[in-house]
């Protein structure tokens, strides 16, 4: 189970002023040493006891340990945040690692206390490295397999069997092994842990060298190993479930996406010493992107097992997507291996850092559970994540009005409401915008005694997010989104309750007295519903709005896109009437920069919503169709195929609400780059691929006017698109991640 019940998603989460605080003395202590790079603990930065005893010292090791057992009696979010700090500097922490992660919390929720008492002030004085005992040679990822037995004898255990890939075995003070004490029908029953001291009489470690030359995994033989009763951890038999949990906090940790962050980082400061840094900015701002809202999800993650909960199927998504990100990252950056990079201390440590992940790289998607094994996991909940979807994408009345709205216009069964041939407009779309309008909801975020509705820009996304939920598009984004912006800016009354202001952007200038337009709009959305046309001029440097009356206007016959949503194109401008032409008081370039990230914000959350819903209706098919004599969602390639759009979608909605969220109720609030960039690269990307495989599992169905998928995947390809690509607000990321030696983890972290 997930949660005991609860369904599978990520919560919000919004660091408190404690919190940010200690990323700050953290982040100062960490970027304080310049460590160098090392393969010795993959994934952990390097091994050093001496470092992990001063870590302590500090209060960062056994950071939730309680006090009484030599603890911080920190939360987990606070540990999550330090080890991210830690990890991003590249700091040595594998001389404490796997105690500090996994045992410690064991040991405090299954005891016994002996062993509490024991072990707990040495995890938290950072002098105790456990090694996990768990794989064999014949078990692979079925761990349930394992052979290793321990047979209960006077006061303990024998314990006999082998173990596989344990990293650090050679330098451990104890091991965690994972053996059977009874016999079951059901092979995950009868299993159970047992702390054992490394010099334990009877336990042999053989190294296993890497391909790296580097020897981080071991073989443990375990030859009639004795170990006292209160070794064992918890219940007799209760091993399944303890381990289940101690692999949740394996699998959810930052480690799964910033082990190669060093690597990164030494990529992105390379960069000063290149002749064309520019054409690296759309890969560092694409994965900067990816890594802020897998930050978002362990940090998380981290908050639900700090209230008791154990999110197993969530650190398994996590998981999956974080070492999937770090392989192709190293994949990515080996195309820079040879790159004509100057000479110097910035070249060697890039190169020093890319041929180390180079060489181990192969084991990120198979360390803590393959990737193929993690997909199957988390698509076991798939079924009550998309049950629990609307709740999850709406999450306020104002959504859930809208949605309602839409969504019963969506359901009229007239084929000729519903037929959308290529190039012609929506109907349903069109007759939603019409229902919008005439509810008031088109005039949201004006203010009133400006003929709005009122509101913030935070309420129009809400609207954003029910319309697009429901497969529908509506002139939000082009009405008050943005030229409802310029006209409260500018002061322009503007009668939202019975007409649609759209905006036109393009090479346009006014005449010296002010009444006339010429240039080019490069495209009018909504034209023929909209009443006027809103431009934004520059004069002197500064932001003018001009309206223009629509129908005044030579312009094409409108069109549509691939979405069904009309436009016309290249909309020349000859000497055209201005009916009002106003100041805003506001620099142009700072002006259009507005403008660009209020839409980018708000098509980051239409495609967030679009996403979710189509990941749920391919979940709800697949539970439907049957083939072979049994549901498709029985089948792995298909359960792969849910699990990847489930976790696209997850990922995408928490950076986007993340976006959202940070707008606060402000009337006019201002718009964090980073966040606006992250969100709208990583929800433009996801868009893509997440059209392709729900058409995969769909089948032949899919691409039918009469199915509702088709609504959905159109609006996600065209979106895509608009208001800038992915690549160009990624672009926009790296190119600030250059700018500062921290910069680009100042983004990822917004501190």
């Amino acid at each position: 189970m997930s949660d005991h019940g609860k369904p599978l998603g990520f919560e919000p989460i919004a660091l408190t002023g404690t919190e940010r605080a200690l990323v700050t003395e953290v982040r100062a202590f960490a970027r304080a040493a310049h460590f160098p790079p090392s393969a010795e603990s993959p994934t952990r930065g390097g091994f050093s006891r001496e470092f992990s005893a001063e870590l302590a010292r500090r209060g960062w090791v056994g950071m939730t340990i309680p006090a009484e057992y030599g603890g911080a009696a920190r939360s987990g979010v606070e540990r999550c945040l330090v080890i991210s700090e830690l990890l991003a500097a590249g700091a040595p922490l594998g001389a404490h690692w796997t105690a500090d992660r996994q045992t410690a919390p064991s040991l405090l929720a299954n005891g016994p206390e002996t062993l509490r008492r024991e072990l707990l002030p040495l995890i938290a004085s950072g002098r105790c490295l456990i090694a996990g005992g768990f794989s064999e040679p014949e078990s692979g990822s079925d761990l349930a397999s394992v052979r290793t037995r321990a047979q209960k004898v006077d006061g303990g255990w024998r314990i006999t069997g082998r173990k596989i890939w344990t990293t650090d075995a050679d330098k451990a003070d104890y091991i965690e092994i994972l053996c059977r004490t009874s016999d079951s029908d059901v092979k995950h029953n009868g299993l159970s842990l047992i702390v054992v001291p490394m010099d334990a009489e009877g336990l042999t470690v053989h190294p296993i060298e890497g391909m790296d030359g580097e020897r981080h995994f071991n073989e443990v033989v375990i030859d009639n190993v004795f170990a006292a009763d209160d070794r064992l951890i918890g219940e007799e038999g209760s091993g399944w479930e303890q381990l289940t949990a101690e692999l949740a906090l394996e699998r959810a940790g930052p480690e799964r996406y910033l082990s190669t962050f060093p690597l990164f980082e030494a990529f992105v400061r390379s960069r000063r010493h290149v002749t064309a840094p520019q054409h690296s900015h759309d890969l560092i701002g694409s994965v900067i992107a990816q890594q802020m809202g897998l930050r978002l999800m362990s940090l998380s993650i981290a908050r639900m097992v700090d209230d008791g909960r154990s999110p197993v199927a969530e650190a398994a998504m996590a998981k999956d997507l974080g070492t999937e990100l770090e392989q192709l990252l190293v994949d990515q950056l080996w195309a820079y291996r040879y790159e004509g990079i100057e000479p110097g201390p910035a070249a060697e440590r890039f190169h020093e850092f890319l041929d180390i992940n180079r060489l181990r790289s192969a084991v990120f998607t198979t360390a803590g559970g393959t990737n193929e094994v993690l997909r199957l996991l988390v698509s076991r909940q798939l079924g009550s994540w998309a049950r629990s979807g609307r709740t999850r994408a709406l999450g306020s009345p104002l959504a859930e009005t809208v949605y309602e709205q839409a969504s019963r216009i969506a359901a009229d069964p007239d084929p000729a409401v519903r037929s959308v041939p290529r190039g012609q407009a929506d109907p349903v779309s069109l007759r939603v915008s019409d229902e919008l309008r005439t509810t008031g909801y088109l005039g949201v975020s004006v203010p009133e005694d400006l003929g709005g509705s009122g509101g913030s820009l935070s309420d129009a996304l809400e609207i954003v997010r029910g319309t697009a939920y429901a497969g529908t598009s509506t002139p939000v984004i082009e009405g008050p989104v943005q030229a409802g912006w310029l006209l409260a800016r500018a002061g322009i009354t503007f009668p939202w309750a019975d007409e649609l202001a759209v905006l036109g952007t393009g090479t346009v200038r006014v005449t010296d007295d002010g009444t006339t337009l010429t240039g080019t709009v490069d495209e009018i959305r909504w034209p023929d519903q909209a009443g006027t046309l809103v431009v934004p001029v520059e004069q002197n440097g500064k932001l003018h709005v001009a309206t223009v009356a629509m129908a005044g206007l030579a312009r094409p016959a409108t069109g549509a896109d691939t979405a069904g949503e009309p436009l016309v194109r290249a909309v020349r401008l000859h000497a055209v009437p201005v009916q009002q032409l106003v100041p805003t008081g506001v620099d142009h370039a700072e002006g259009m920069e507005t403008l660009g990230r209020r839409a980018a914000l708000a098509r980051s959350v239409a495609l967030s919503r679009a996403l979710q819903r189509t990941a749920e209706i391919a979940i709800e098919y697949a539970a439907q169709r049957s083939q072979f004599g049994r549901p498709i969602n029985r089948f792995q390639a298909v359960q792969a195929h849910l699990t990847r759009l489930a976790s696209e979608a997850q990922r995408v909605a928490v950076l986007v609400d993340a976006a959202h969220a940070a707008l606060g109720e402000d009337s006019d609030p201002a718009l964090d780059l980073a966040l606006v960039a992250a969100a709208r690269t990583l929800s433009g990307t996801a868009a893509m691929t997440a059209g392709r495989t729900a058409h995969q599992v769909h089948g032949a169905i899919g691409v039918t006017m009469e199915y509702a998928l088709q609504r959905y995947t159109r609006r996600l390809w065209e979106w895509s698109a608009a208001d800038g690509t992915p690549a160009h607000w990624a672009r926009r990321l790296g190119a600030q991640a250059v700018s500062g030696d921290l910069a680009a983890w100042q983004l990822i972290t917004g501190i």
